[in-house]
């Protein structure tokens, strides 16, 4: 196997539902805004309503539970989910608290994504497995998504 970058994404957040802790750990939901995507093979907008439920464990580790949809430039949609981990940190917190973005590396945050459109141009998209890191910004989040290649041979 081997990874090839396939598209970044950056989107907001709309709004933040702090549900509190349950059962299962601390669960908030976050409301995903607009944003922009761009790969080689395609690019357009995040639209505004999807959303994270997040559930977060004792120790800051948390699970993402995300889905979205992607407007290509070329009008098809395409259903965007992954699952992850991240894992809170005081240190970030602070960092985003003082106005700072985060890099790619200063905290596990890691996603395996998934696509799902009925378009036939992006058909490839249905049978397409990928993984990601994310960032925090003072905007939103950020992603490098890169597709796993079977190689033959």
């Amino acid at each position: 196997m081997r990874l090839t970058p396939l598209l970044t994404f950056r989107n907001t957040l709309s709004a933040v539902q702090p549900i509190g802790d349950t059962p299962f750990g601390h669960r908030i939901t976050y409301i995903i805004g607009e944003g922009r995507f761009e790969g080689e093979r395609l690019k357009g907008r995040i639209l505004p309503g999807g959303g994270d439920w997040l559930i977060r464990g004792a120790d800051g580790l948390a699970r993402l539970d995300v889905r979205k949809t992607f407007e290509t430039d070329d009008q098809a949609l395409i259903h965007v989910s992954y699952t992850g981990l991240y894992k809170f940190s005081d240190e970030i917190t602070a960092r985003l608290a003082s106005g700072e973005d985060c890099e790619f590396g200063d905290t596990l945050f890691l996603t395996q994504v998934q696509f799902e459109t009925g378009d036939p141009r992006y058909a490839w998209l249905n049978e397409t497995l990928a993984i990601g890191e994310g960032r925090e910004t003072q905007t939103g989040v950020e992603y490098q998504i890169s597709s796993i290649e079977k190689t033959i041979g």
